[in-house]
């Protein structure tokens, strides 16, 4: 909404992610390692053959979020994938809402113990 050639959001319209209000990034390169072992799975129900996001993708959007206050909700995820930096450190690509939202029901959270494990 601009307003007198300001640009203001109204309290239901949030301003847009940028690259300078993701954090963090630095850090991604060393887990990224640990959870590659996750990429292929659950992509046996990919039968068309057109999945963008894999689990190690997933987990490491997720981390973001933890690390990124202003990251509040799914769809400032998908903002946040959307940004050139997060897509170079993290190693993935743009994620829809859809594939945000199906993933806490595609992907088996118990395959992150041993991860979780070896980072104790």
């Amino acid at each position: 909404m601009e307003v007198d050639g300001n640009t203001h959001s109204t309290p239901t319209e949030k301003a847009k992610l940028t690259e300078k209000d993701i954090t963090v990034l630095k850090y991604f390169g060393q887990i990224a390692r640990l959870l590659h072992r996750l990429h292929d799975d659950a992509c046996d129900r990919d039968t068309a053959g057109n999945r963008t996001l894999h689990y190690d993708g997933y987990c490491r959007l997720m981390l973001l979020s933890f690390f990124n206050p202003i990251v509040t909700s799914l769809r400032g995820l998908q903002q946040a994938s959307e940004l050139k930096n997060v897509q170079a450190k993290l190693g993935c690509a743009r994620a829809s809402l859809g594939s945000l939202s199906e993933s806490t029901t595609v992907f088996d959270a118990e395959r992150l113990k041993g991860i979780i494990g070896e980072l104790g």
